[in-house]
């Protein structure tokens, strides 16, 4: 039996600058007691190339990746912009929104509102 190596071909690239790719970045979503915790993966995307938006009751999420230098001799990762929208319902605090990217993955985190937190009652006694 003859065994067969295969040689992956590199990717050709054309002279004229193409535009991004845009995808969706991969998230997860949790809730606590205080909050919504949304964590994006967007590797790539550095803080002057994030852009964050509560628009009315949507929650936009831009990213473009800064491009590298240069055409590479072999590709294998196609280069992509992130692009995403969340819907936001009446029980969030879209005042209170913040955000945070780290290593690659973006952490916003979305308060609930006042009026839908649990309120603890105090109890008198005589």
């Amino acid at each position: 039996m003859a065994t067969t190596t295969t040689v992956p071909t590199p990717a050709r690239r054309e002279t004229a600058e193409r535009p991004a790719r845009t995808v969706s970045p991969r998230v997860d979503i949790y809730e606590t007691e205080k909050s919504y915790v949304l964590l994006a993966d967007m590797p790539g995307v550095a803080p002057d190339g994030l852009d964050v938006q509560a628009e009315r009751e949507t929650l936009v999420v831009r990213g473009r990746v800064q491009r590298p230098e240069g055409t590479p001799d072999y590709q294998e990762f196609e280069v992509a912009d992130y692009h995403r929208v969340f819907m936001l319902t009446q029980d969030l605090d879209t005042s209170g929104i913040a955000a945070l990217l780290r290593d690659g993955v973006l952490r916003v985190e979305i308060p609930k509102s006042p009026d839908v937190l649990p309120r603890k009652i105090p109890v008198r006694t005589e």
